[in-house]
Parts: C-alpha cells; structure tokens; sequence
C-alpha cells in the first residue's frame, strides 16, 4: 500500500538560526516555520513555499523573510503567513522598507497574513499592487487553537511565555482512507457512485449503517475492511525560545503529544540553567523531559547555544540521557 511522503527538516545547523521545512509533493504543499537565515533553502524550493508559519519575530527567527520576499517576485501567486501580533506591523515595516514605484509592471504578489491577538485572529492582506499597504480584512473569536485546516491537514497553535508571546505550532497530517482499486473493480459501481461508496467509508459515523449496491445489502464494516485501507495520519511539532515554566510546559505536552517527530530547542546544558532561565530558553535535560511526558515518537533538537562551540554531542548526551530517541 502508499505511504504518505512528507519530508521535514531543519533548515539550519543546531548552532545556526532555528527553522525547519514541510515538503509534501503529492499535495504540492512546501512549508516553513520561520523565516531566520533562510538562504540554505534551494531557489526553486523557496518559489513553491506558500505557507509560513512564525513563532515570533526575534531577528533569528524573521530576518530571512527578505530573502524570501526576494525570491517570491516575479511570480504571480499569494503566500500565507501565520503568526502572533505585532507580526502585522512587523511585516508591513519589512515590506515598506523598499520602495515600490514599478510595481504597475510586476506579477501580482500577495502576502495574506492571519495573526493571533488575544482572544481573536486578525487577517491582514498585502498587494504588491497597492505597493503593499496593510489591509485589515477581517477578525474572528478564536473557538479552538486551528490556525490553519484544509482537506489534508491541519496546524494547532499554543501561546507561549518566553518574556514576549510566541507561538508553539503542531502539523497535523491527516489520516487518509483509500479505496482498494482491484476490489471496487469487482463491485458494479461507476462514476460518481464510486464518490459517494468513498464518501459513504470515510464517514465514521456511519458504523453500524448499510449500503446497498447493485441488488445486495453490505454492513459498513464489511466494505470497509475488505474494500478500503486508512494510512495513519502524521504529527510533526515546533517548540522554539520558551522559558522552563509549569505553564509553557503543560501547554506544550498538550500541543506536541504523541507526535511522530518533535523538533525542540535545547539551548544550554543543565549546568548552565541559571542562564537558561534568565534569557528564557530550555536546557537539554528539560527538552527531554517534556518529550518524555508527551510521549513522542522521535525527538530533533536544535537552537543550541553557541559557547558551546561546534560540539553538539555533550548537548545530545544530555538530552537522551532523559529520552535516548534524540537526534
């Protein structure tokens, strides 16, 4: 049966400005989150980027927006940002940092920007065409902690203290149910009846239900497993530049639990928590213990400070010494 593909990584070195990269080609779906030191990323990569999500706007974290910005003109397409306010200001002060006095000649380019603010999300746009002025479209009580949903998948956020708010994101890869093409061929269905078979499988909350086809009767059990296959969905979290506190911790096992991969920051090693806490970072035995309670899968740390010199593996001791399933 097909699996799902989807590559991640990070885009950095664990030294380097943190960031990593969501590829899922089946779906023509290229994802970032954040927008640091971007200029690793190939060209041809960075022109299909579509979605960016931003934990905030530290330079670390958005000074290769830029970069970004640079290679999406030229093209006529819309990228979408998520975030937390002042992200709206920040990236309007970006973009009105040029100036944009031909733009009569360029392929329209639009920035959609939708950014948490209390208890609300505020959608902003920016038109190349308007020589990106800061359009307010519209706002909305936030009900769940979805930033962004579509068929495939969907990204759950957490606010997060690190002196300032800051976003944690979860990616969440749906599971998919697929239909076993050699059998349907038995069954005597065509066209838009095998849409609505499909649809009538997918529905969990037909359990229990029947589905007539042709003149026989079936139980939704029965055509379930003997004529589809579900691939699992898959979990990938971000945690960057938090403070080691009870709060930042509940929150962050509630958003990353059970994730196939957790990408964490583990900036300091336990020796050096008194640093850790006083610029508001996480050390290399908390990293571990918060995948540990959350019960992931796989841990990928990064965001490692740099007294520490190009060691990395004094950093990675410490951490699988709490959760052995460190990379």
């Amino acid at each position: 049966m097909a699996k799902i593909r989807i590559k991640h990584y990070l885009i950095n070195e664990k030294f380097e400005d943190p960031g990593i990269v969501i590829e899922i080609e089946s779906i023509g779906e290229y994802i970032l989150f954040d927008v640091g030191n971007i200029k690793k990323i190939d060209r041809n990569l960075l022109r299909k980027i579509t979605k960016v999500f931003i934990s905030h706007t530290h330079m670390d974290h958005f000074i290769g927006f830029d970069h970004l910005l640079r290679n999406k003109l030229g093209k006529a397409h819309t990228v979408d940002i998520y975030g937390i306010e002042p992200l709206s200001h920040n990236l309007y002060s970006k973009l009105q940092g040029y100036t944009w006095n031909l733009v009569e000649y360029e392929p329209q380019l639009i920035f959609n920007l939708k950014q948490v603010n209390g208890n609300r999300f505020e959608y902003y746009s920016y038109d190349i065409k308007k020589k990106f002025a800061k359009d307010f479209v519209k706002e909305e009580y936030i009900k769940e902690n979805i930033i962004y949903e579509c068929n495939d998948y969907r990204v759950r956020f957490e606010v997060l203290d690190h002196k300032i708010d800051v976003l944690g994101y979860s990616f969440e890869y749906k599971e998919k149910l697929y239909l076993k093409k050699e059998k349907i061929n038995e069954l005597p269905l065509k066209g838009k009846e095998i849409g609505d078979f499909k649809k009538f499988l997918e529905n969990k909350e037909n359990a229990g239900k029947k589905y007539k086809i042709g003149e026989k009767i079936y139980t939704y059990e029965y055509l379930k497993e003997n004529y589809s296959y579900t691939l699992p969905g898959y979990k990938i979290s971000y945690i960057t530049d938090v403070i080691y506190s009870q709060s930042n911790r509940e929150k962050i096992v509630n958003l990353v639990k059970g994730s196939d991969v957790l990408y964490c920051e583990a900036v300091f090693l336990p020796e050096d928590k008194e640093q850790a806490e006083k610029v508001c970072h996480l050390t290399a035995d908390q990293t571990g213990e918060i995948a540990k309670e959350a019960g992931v899968k796989k841990l990928i740390v990064f965001h490692f400070s740099r007294r520490y010199g190009k060691n990395s593996g004094k950093i990675l001791e410490e951490v699988r010494k709490v959760f052995p399933e460190t990379y």
